[in-house]
């Protein structure tokens, strides 16, 4: 077997490996992810008496999606945030952040207790000459940091054995250390990390009302949904309302490139007035491109807009030119849909795009 496709091998073997045989547990694969998200390593986090439950989700084709964080700062009410890759770097947006409840709070403490523990079912059969097969599993890092803690074994009084105190001076308590665990799993290993991981995303999205306007109808994990939530600007509860309307629009021209059938009728409720007249111009503005959406901002209640990209490939599927497109979005009996569309002139296409 040649090297590298033994060393991948063993990256799946130990449980490690994303849907592209990268190694999700090394510690430099984690510190970039670190990196991109904006997050401390989770021993700085304990030097500095923080108390973290965070998840990093991968997708089940090795995109790193969210990293959703719970955290409590000396002094600081307890609060949850949601970061997306590129985090790390500048970024126009406002975070989204909010405090958590103290039943909350204490939830996402109490069901942390086992995620990295390993299963039965986890380890391998050495007896089992059978098959599993399981493809395009999610892949979570889960860190659990907790800070030190006054001792709960502390005696009333003064807090001394055997000695004699002034009760006028403060207790000298005991102090229990803190804790780092950490726990790498791919949804194939059915392991509890993932569960946990999803939980911690669950409970993100009760404590965050701004996405409240996008429906689960729209992404496959609620990871997803929160990832699509960070994309939005302004008025969240506006722009997750235009952010559905613009999934159906993307739905429908995919539904149209798979050649099933045309999407005329469909495609001309999502615009303004004259809906036929409108699609025309999106179709000429699109000229066979492939268009997605990165960001999404609610103007005011009845106006918003959606920003994003049209790709043009080559003959091998491979986008050689890309152009900018803004569509504003107008309310119109109780629904948003689209008013304009604009897109830029092209310019050839980079990594970065």
């Amino acid at each position: 077997m040649p090297a590298h496709a033994q060393s991948v091998s063993d990256v799946f073997s130990r449980g490690c490996g994303d849907d592209n045989g990268v190694d999700r547990c090394a510690e430099d694969v984690q510190a970039r992810m670190h990196t991109q998200y904006g997050i401390a390593d989770a021993r700085d986090l304990l030097n500095a008496n923080i108390t973290t439950r965070r998840a990093m989700f991968v997708d089940g084709y090795g995109n790193d999606v969210a990293a959703v964080v719970f955290k409590r700062e000396p002094g600081e009410t307890p609060f949850v945030e949601v970061l997306i890759p590129g985090e790390g770097l500048a970024d126009e947006r406002g975070h989204l952040r909010a405090t958590v409840s103290d039943v909350t709070w204490r939830e996402v403490l109490g069901r942390s207790s086992h995620f990295d523990q390993l299963l039965a079912r986890e380890v391998a059969d050495s007896n089992s000459d059978g098959t599993s097969i399981c493809l395009h599993g999610w892949f979570v890092v889960v860190d659990a940091v907790d800070a030190p803690r006054v001792s709960p074994t502390i005696l009333a009084g003064t807090g001394s054995i055997g000695q004699e105190r002034d009760p006028a001076l403060p207790v000298d308590p005991p102090m229990e250390e803190g804790v780092v665990r950490s726990d790498a799993e791919g949804a194939c290993a059915g392991g509890l990390a993932m569960s946990y991981a999803f939980a911690l995303a669950d409970m993100a999205y009760e404590s965050l009302p701004q996405c409240s306007t996008l429906s689960m109808d729209n992404f496959r994990t609620r990871a997803n949904l929160l990832a699509a939530c960070r994309m939005l600007d302004g008025d969240r509860l506006v722009a997750g309302e235009a952010y559905g309307e613009v999934a159906r629009l993307e739905r429908l021209l995919r539904m149209e490139r798979r050649g099933t059938s045309s999407q005329d009728q469909e495609l001309q409720w999502l615009f303004v007035g004259y809906g036929d007249a409108r699609l025309r111009l999106l179709r000429d503005a699109l000229d066979g491109g492939y268009l997605s959406f990165t960001r999404f901002a609610g103007i005011d209640p009845d106006h918003a807009e959606a920003h994003g990209q049209v790709a043009y490939a080559g003959e091998d599927g491979i986008p050689v030119e890309v152009a900018d497109v803004t569509l504003t979005m107008l309310r119109q009996t109780g629904e948003f849909k689209i008013d304009t569309v604009r897109v830029s002139d092209r310019r050839p296409f980079e990594p970065g795009d």
